[in-house]
């Protein structure tokens, strides 16, 4: 291989022809196999050759041999620091020499791309020291820093500040990452270096961007700067005069940095709360979408901190208290940012709309009922209005402040508001009517009290009558939404009636057909793979098949929905799987079934299940036969499922029934035990021998001599989790 050879196959690994593409990358997999010293040189002389025709090969060149240091696999990335560091020095020397002598590229590209490169044998060089404790590449970092303090005043020298703190902010980044202190004697340079680079007298634009960029990932060796005064106070001007001044990119970075220190160094931050707290409110309400949203970010950290610690043991004496503090000035404000939506926006939107509703959850959950006296008040006089922004913000707000208010405090706001939810589900609006669904879906799930009782079957029905003309995000809330009810009417009839609970009608009973019917219907929907729509609509399914009384188990339950069921896990083994989706579709078909019919057997009594057809078969005898076949499938997460509907049928069978079904579901249950690849089908399968184990009492002994090898197998691998050892031993 040499320079003009390289150089031709970088063009070709460019093609827009395929097979000339293919066999270019090949050729470079190749040369980096049978000589990588010389590969990596050639690209390393590619990326700084300035003469180059091509930028798009110094580009290639710059990421080649990047991903010849590193891998997101962490053997692999490993190994590659191990060859890079077994490389002659003089070798490596050379590679480097040219990846600096790129920073100072004409091309922008070329210079982000060497950037990349040092910042990853940096990564691998910077902590490792020799016998004097000195780095790798010990000359690294002052080349960059003097490049930042005191640059050549032409374009060339901006340029070079420019990627120098580009490399900077890079190499940060990756060391965070890394135990080791290897840029703590240099901390204070950097941070010295980076923040003259934000400052208001710096004109270059980018070398800004850089700078608050490389800011943002340098903040986590500035604790020291941090605790004290005039250094703090000094970064903190520098970055909050970047929020306010230079371009929006700069204003939306430098609010990261802002975001990065509540993280970071919460406890330094009363002294500085006000300011910030007016800059903020001015950004949300004048800034770009872009600056707003990191704006609004800002106080959504400051709640993620604040919940932590009033939830830890020792954090709420730490606590300041800031959201307490600024709720008043701050809803207010982001109660009007809600109202911005744009006019196609869905669930995968984002922008200061949804921002803002992200952090009045946020604030909901870290000083609950205290935000309900400004919330509340205000969706109470939007949520009528003609006005759609106005309407489906209000609606959105009440959704909003559902997670983290007492329910007891909650029922009296929210109960007036459910019947106005229920009529907007067929407003002409999508936002509104995909807004009030989540909210619904809030309600049941955070306040189900404040749903009357008799109200339960009309809002089901109400539900049932929009989800089919519905989107799949709206038809998926309205989905949970019922779960959660169903769910919240069985845990207060337990509560309330323990074992008899079954014995009578509930809320459910009168729309409990028609909602599994419906359920089914979503399931089946052509856009049913989207929002998880039809993952969710069998587990509502599961949900109200758990809800049944007594009369609609032998009514609906057993006569109907099971064989439906089990036909339909049958229909799976004839389903065609030409490609990896195909497969993937048959696959979870199969496993939402098995977890379906797994709930319908656990309803049934004993005797519906033993009873025999013409042909002295049982309807367990149907369903195993069914669930064993699943495990053909060699899918982990199918087979789980069928592990537990198996399950469910050995719990119901009295008197050591399951044992006739032992000889073919035995092996299968070695096979579990021993795909320690998977550790929740493995252990789902150890558990499961234990419960065979109690149900067959003496008979297990005929089939305890293969099951009892594959646990002691599990428990003596050494590569296996701690927590395996112990189950699969206590299991033995």
């Amino acid at each position: 291989m040499n320079a003009a050879l390289l150089r031709q196959i970088l063009t070709g690994a460019q093609s827009a022809d395929q097979a000339t593409r293919t066999a270019a990358e090949e050729q470079l997999k190749q040369s980096f196999f049978t000589d990588p010293a010389t590969h990596l040189t050639l690209l390393g002389n590619e990326l700084s050759d300035e003469a180059a025709p091509n930028m798009q090969t110094r580009q290639l060149a710059g990421l080649l041999l990047k991903n010849c240091m590193t891998s997101k696999d962490h053997a692999q990335a490993v190994k590659l620091a191990n060859d890079w560091m077994g490389l002659d020095p003089n070798t490596r020397t050379q590679i480097k020499t040219c990846s600096v002598q790129a920073l100072g590229s004409g091309h922008k590209d070329v210079r982000l791309a060497a950037a990349q490169v040092i910042s990853k044998i940096a990564t691998i060089e910077l902590p490792k020291r020799d016998g004097t404790g000195r780095s790798q590449w010990e000359d690294l970092m002052p080349t960059l820093l003097q490049w930042v303090v005191q640059p050549e005043m032409s374009p060339v020298g901006m340029a070079k500040k420019e990627a120098a703190l580009n490399t900077i902010g890079y190499i940060c980044e990756e060391i965070a990452d890394l135990e080791t202190d290897c840029l703590q004697a240099k901390s204070n340079e950097i941070l010295t270096a980076v923040v003259a680079g934000m400052r208001a007298e710096e004109q270059d634009q980018n070398v800004k961007l850089a700078a608050v960029k490389a800011l943002n990932n340098a903040l986590e060796f500035a604790s020291r700067n941090f605790e004290v005064d005039t250094e703090r106070d000094y970064i903190m001007q520098v970055i909050c005069e970047a929020c306010s001044q230079g371009t929006e990119e700069v204003k939306e970075y430098a609010y990261q940095c802002l975001s990065r220190i509540a993280e970071l160094y919460y406890v330094r931050l009363p002294l500085y709360i006000q300011a910030i707290l007016e800059m903020t409110l001015s950004a949300i309400q004048k800034e770009a979408d872009s600056v707003a949203r990191q704006a609004i970010n800002f106080w959504t950290i400051v709640c993620d901190v604040e919940y932590d610690m009033m939830n830890s043991d020792d954090g709420e004496s730490k606590c300041k208290n800031f959201i307490k503090g600024a709720h008043r000035f701050l809803v207010p404000v982001l109660l009007t940012a809600m109202t911005t939506q744009e006019e196609d926006q869905d669930a995968d939107t984002f922008n200061k709309s949804t921002e803002a509703a992200v952090c009045l959850q946020s604030i909901s959950s870290t000083i609950n009922e205290e935000i309900l006296e400004t919330v509340m008040p205000w969706v109470q006089a939007n949520i009528g209005q003609a006005n759609w922004r106005l309407r489906e913000a209000a609606i959105m707000a009440c959704g909003c402040v559902l997670d983290g208010p007492p329910g007891d405090v909650l029922q009296s706001y929210v109960a007036r508001f459910v019947e106005t939810l229920v009529s907007y589900l067929s407003d002409a609006q999508q936002n509104c009517k995909d807004a009030a669904a989540w909210t619904l879906r809030q309600v049941c799930h955070h306040v189900p009290i404040a749903i009357n009782k008799q109200a339960i079957g009309p809002l089901c029905e109400a539900i049932m009558q929009t989800i089919p003309a519905s989107e799949p995000s709206t038809a998926e809330h309205l989905c949970v939404a019922v779960m959660s009810l169903a769910r919240f009417v069985k845990e207060t009839l337990v509560e309330n009636l323990q074992d008899r609970w079954q014995d009578s009608p509930n809320e459910f009973s009168p729309v409990l057909v028609q909602l599994a019917q419906c359920m089914i219907g979503i399931a089946d929907r052509p856009d049913a793979n989207e929002a998880n729509l039809r993952q969710t609509a069998f587990e509502t399914l599961n949900s109200v098949t758990e809800i049944a009384d007594k009369n609609l188990v032998e009514t609906f339950v057993a006569p109907q929905l099971l064989p439906l069921l089990g036909e339909r896990l049958q229909a799976t083994f004839q389903m065609q799987a030409l490609n990896a989706d195909d497969l993937n579709a048959k696959c979870e078909w199969q496993s939402i079934l098995c977890g379906t019919l797994q709930i319908c057997i656990g309803r049934l009594p004993h005797s519906f299940l033993t009873v025999t057809d013409a042909n002295n078969n049982t309807l367990v005898d149907r369903f195993m036969g069914l669930f064993l076949q699943v495990f053909s499938m060699q899918n982990t997460t199918s087979a789980q499922d069928a592990l537990l509907a198996i399950g469910s049928v050995c719990n119901q069978l009295p008197n050591g029934g399951f044992e006739r079904y032992m000889q073919h579901f035995c092996p299968l249950l070695v096979q579990c035990i021993n795909v320690v690849s998977d550790a929740r089908l493995s252990v789902l399968a150890i558990l499961m021998t234990a419960d065979v184990a109690r149900a067959l009492e003496g008979k297990f002994v005929a089939f305890s001599d293969p099951l009892v090898e594959a646990l002691l197998t599990v428990h003596n691998n050494p590569a296996v989790d701690a927590d395996f050892h112990q189950v699969s031993c206590s299991v033995a």
